[in-house]
Order: C-alpha cells, then structure tokens, then sequence
C-alpha cells in the first residue's frame, strides 16, 4: 500500500485541538476541513462535526502513528485506544481512491474491496 499511497487522510472524531500527532507532524503541510461525508466506515451519514487533516505522503507520518502507539492497541490489552486516540486513517492513491482506512472505534481496518460491498 505505502507505494501507492499519495495522501494520507486522519478524521479526529473528538476533534484537532491539542492533539499530539499534530505537534509531530507540525513540520508538514496539511489542508484542514470541518465535516465530512459519508464513507470509509460510516455510509449512511456524513459527520458534521469531526475535523480531517489531508496530508501529502510522507514517511514521518508513518512513523508518527508508530510512535503514538499504531492505530490499535495490542491484543489482550484492557485500553481501547493507543496515543492515537478515535482518530481515523485513510490511505489514499494519486486518483483520490481509498487503498484502505480504519475505523478506529471498531477497531478494523477497511479494504476497497469491503468499500465496493457495503456501497452497494
């Protein structure tokens, strides 16, 4: 996926402010927008509130999410969120197209293909 991926795309479902990715990924560019669409896990409804942060690919970022603990916690662990927090990922190609996105409150991970199948 890394190769194909041009943007990388976080939805902070609690909102931005504060947040410690922002602060590691401070030296990067990013366009932020208010509200979002349906998609990516939620198909029914866009979610008015939520903030997205779009960011070109870089490898900073990926190492960003691993150092805040990856998008979930390890197995067995009683937490439900790593430093990440209820922040969702979407990994996008140079078209705009989703390679693949997490939804972080349920802690899974969505494929195009599972995309094709609940759209339709």
């Amino acid at each position: 996926m890394r190769p194909l991926a041009t943007r990388i795309e976080f939805v902070f479902n609690d909102g931005d402010e504060g947040h410690p990715l922002l602060e590691l990924l401070s030296h990067l560019d990013s366009k932020r927008t208010v509200g979002v669409g349906p998609g990516y896990g939620y198909y029914e409804r866009g979610r008015p509130t939520v903030v997205k942060r779009s960011y070109a690919y870089d490898r900073g970022i990926i190492r960003a999410i691993e150092t805040l603990g990856c998008f979930f916690p390890e197995a067995g662990n009683n937490e439900q969120w790593t430093e990440l927090g209820d922040v969702d990922v979407i990994f996008l190609d140079h078209r705009g197209k989703m390679l693949g996105a997490t939804v972080t409150h349920e802690g899974m991970i969505i494929t195009p293909e599972d995309e094709e199948h609940m759209t339709r």
